[in-house]
């Protein structure tokens, strides 16, 4: 058995990509996926987690739904949902069925009953991490790692310096910031901007063959597309795919380079609501920050991982080094 970890996912496209990944990869126990709102309305990201897991035969993973707003409200109105992109996935109906626990409630109970500890990586607003930790603070030292989807240093973001993922629940990013998780990394948009996609690298995915990997190349074509008008992507024809360098990091942190850090999320109500304040050199760091990633290691992880079907090991070194 592979690492057990839990996904925790408001899945639209990137989230699709690391869902099949994790179900993928042999060093990978995937013990559940949460859902939670942020893309869309957890209903719809439930539903999507579901089709992505059939597609690959892991349909017998448990997924839990959660949250489908902010773990404690917001300064500020914010509906749910993306009117930008479709809320259900081009994939077939799912066959299996959610599970009928609620995410935060399912996620503590797991972590505290689990033989090893579990690890955690969230790509979606942390409001289920927050409310499991709120409800059962005990969870905090028993977890294993943390690794988060969340954050922005110096990469702009739908306000300036402010990531989607904490804008959606900056109340929930900062609980959990605040929480005392021992491992806890976030992987931001400065990693993830640093090692976009281009067609080429979906041509090469695209020719991998499989299910996963013709899934994945047709979502990342997707994002160039949609990033077509971005002022650092569109000239580049290229789009990042952010949610499995969550994954990535906890398989192949060699692919990264990190820096020791300390966060503070701008809970003011105003233009500066949800910012991460990064700070690099801390008199006590909390955490790792991810600034940026290698697109080589990224893309050969990526082939290695989605070019095999369900139950075949990988060739070559497991989450790292190229085989081509």
């Amino acid at each position: 058995m592979g690492a057990p970890i839990v996904l925790d996912c408001d899945t639209g496209s990137d989230d699709a990509v690391a869902i099949l990944c994790a179900a993928l990869h042999p060093a990978v126990d995937l013990l559940g996926v949460c859902t939670v709102w942020g893309n869309h309305d957890v209903r719809n990201t439930t539903d999507n987690t579901l089709r992505v897991l059939d597609l690959v035969g892991a349909g017998e993973v448990p997924v839990v739904p959660g949250l489908n707003g902010p773990f404690r409200g917001r300064a500020t109105p914010l509906p749910s949902g993306r009117a930008d992109l479709p809320p259900t996935l081009d994939l077939p109906e799912p066959t299996s069925r959610p599970s009928t626990g609620h995410a935060p409630d399912w996620l503590a109970d797991l972590v505290l009953a689990h033989p090893e500890p579990v690890t955690v990586v969230a790509t979606g607003p942390l409001s289920n991490l927050a409310a499991a930790v709120e409800a059962r603070p005990d969870l905090v030292d028993r977890v294993g790692q943390v690794v988060c989807l969340a954050g922005t240093h110096e990469e702009p973001g739908v306000l300036p310096l402010v990531e989607r993922n904490v804008w959606c629940d900056p109340e929930a990013a900062a609980f959990v910031l605040q929480a005392g998780f021992s491992n806890l990394t976030l992987v931001g948009m400065d990693a993830t901007f640093s090692a976009p996609l281009d067609a080429a690298d979906v041509a090469v995915l695209r020719g991998l063959g499989t299910p996963a990997a013709a899934l994945a190349a047709r979502l990342v074509a997707e994002r160039i597309a949609w990033y077509a008008d971005d002022e650092a992507m569109g000239p580049l024809g290229a789009a990042p795919l952010h949610d499995p360098m969550a994954l990535a990091h906890v398989l192949d942190p060699a692919m990264f380079a990190t820096r020791p850090a300390s966060v503070v999320v701008d809970l003011d109500d105003g233009p500066t609501y949800g910012r991460t304040i990064v700070d690099l050199a801390p008199r006590a760091p909390a955490l790792h920050f991810a600034l940026r990633a290698d697109h080589d290691r990224y893309l050969s992880w990526l082939c290695e991982v989605l070019g095999k079907v369900q139950g075949e090991v990988l060739g070559g070194v497991l989450g790292g080094s190229s085989t081509r």
